[in-house]
């Protein structure tokens, strides 16, 4: 339920209100708090909000961040979603997404799912510099914060050795959520000194054979992919390397039983689409299906042994705050997502920093796994 407060400004800013009641009784927007300052977050789209997106009782509206298509035949994707336009070429981030906006006087970091999250809110300003927003107050800052040291993901891109850094690749305007034109983007960002994700130049369907070696050469890089974009930004669409679909399910394999059969399946389709549209055959293919097989076999008989000696299925994560405080919210906030978090260790890192090390325990997946250890007969 949210409150009258709310309800009011959610209706003044053109919600139903019979759809308000709906969602409130199903949990579909619910409201929240960072640090006195309150919120409501949408978890179902409705009548112009998108899910995700996050309204402030100031009345500051951040739309929820539209989910990006994918294209899998890589040359027929161009020509049905591009046709003869041009389009930029820049890098999909290995990251978690992360919408950076100005509230009041603060300048808060918030997840895709409407969150503000106090790790990346204290972190931000050390990747960002605040005057854009003392000019640019009504823009919102869309970007990927990646590393070896998130509190999200296991991994990062490989040219991040440690810790974690921003990566710009959209800026929107409050309330509507239209983006900006990307050559005004690479502007500002320039101006400003605000990281940006690596850009590859402006593409079209001639220049397909460059697109390939450009595919090639990030997949032999290690890193996840490109997002196709047309100047005026109407047009996106993304495509991951092989490297990254077979990376995704390594890392996915060691929770296997925590994720849905979807997020295996579609990774394996993409790289046989690759394969496919690449004609890769012979000693290639066979390299594919091995490290494919690997990828999806090894960390999941992993688990099972570590299950079978009485351990748990986790994972461990280090992240550097400014604060032991943060290190605290960060657990409450794992928490209003149902998570199973653990801190391990507090390092104090001698330069303003502490490092933090906590375990992120899967019990769902433990559970299963002992079970059918055990000897649980099932019926499929």
């Amino acid at each position: 339920m949210v409150s009258s407060h709310f309800k009011a400004l959610l209706l003044k800013l053109g919600l139903p209100e019979e759809r308000l009641t709906v969602l409130e009784n199903k949990g579909g927007v619910t409201e929240d708090e960072f640090e006195g300052l309150r919120y409501v977050r949408f978890r179902d789209s409705a009548r112009g909000f998108r899910r995700g997106t996050v309204v402030f009782e100031t009345g500051d509206v951040v739309p929820g961040f539209p989910h990006i298509k994918r294209v899998v035949q890589l040359e027929n994707g161009v020509r049905r979603i591009f046709k003869n336009k041009a389009f930029y070429v820049e890098e999909k981030v290995d990251g978690y997404n992360v919408r950076v906006v100005k509230v009041k006087d603060r300048i808060l970091a918030l997840t895709r799912g409407g969150f503000v999250c106090p790790f990346t809110t204290e972190r931000i300003l050390d990747f960002i510099n605040e005057e854009f927003f003392r000019d640019y107050p009504n823009l919102i800052l869309a970007g990927e914060m990646a590393g070896p040291e998130s509190p999200y993901l296991v991994e990062g891109p490989p040219y991040v050795n440690e810790d974690i850094q921003f990566f710009l690749f959209d800026i929107q305007e409050k309330g509507t959520g239209r983006s900006i034109p990307a050559e005004e983007r690479y502007r500002l960002a320039e101006e400003y000194g605000i990281p940006q994700v690596e850009r590859f130049g402006l593409f079209d369907r001639s220049r397909m054979d460059e697109l390939y070696d450009l595919i090639d050469k990030l997949s032999e890089e290690r890193r996840e992919g490109i997002v196709m974009k047309t100047p005026d930004m109407r047009r996106i669409a993304k495509y991951v390397t092989p490297y990254a679909n077979i990376n995704d399910i390594k890392i996915g394999s060691h929770i296997f039983f925590d994720l849905p059969g979807g997020y295996f399946m579609g990774r394996i389709s993409r790289l046989a689409f690759y394969i496919a549209e690449r004609k890769v055959r012979g000693k290639g293919l066979e390299e594919y299906a091995r490290a494919l097989g690997e990828a999806l076999l090894r960390p999941l008989v992993e688990s099972i042994e570590e299950v079978s000696r009485g351990h748990a299925v986790e994972e461990t994560f280090k992240v550097r705050v400014k604060n032991i405080s943060t290190a605290h919210r960060m657990v409450t906030h794992f928490e209003k997502l149902g998570l199973s978090i653990h801190i391990e260790d507090i390092e104090d890192l001698k330069n303003g920093y502490w490092r933090i090390t906590f375990k992120r325990v899967y019990p769902d997946a433990t559970r299963e796994i002992r079970e059918l250890w055990n000897g649980l007969a099932f019926v499929d």
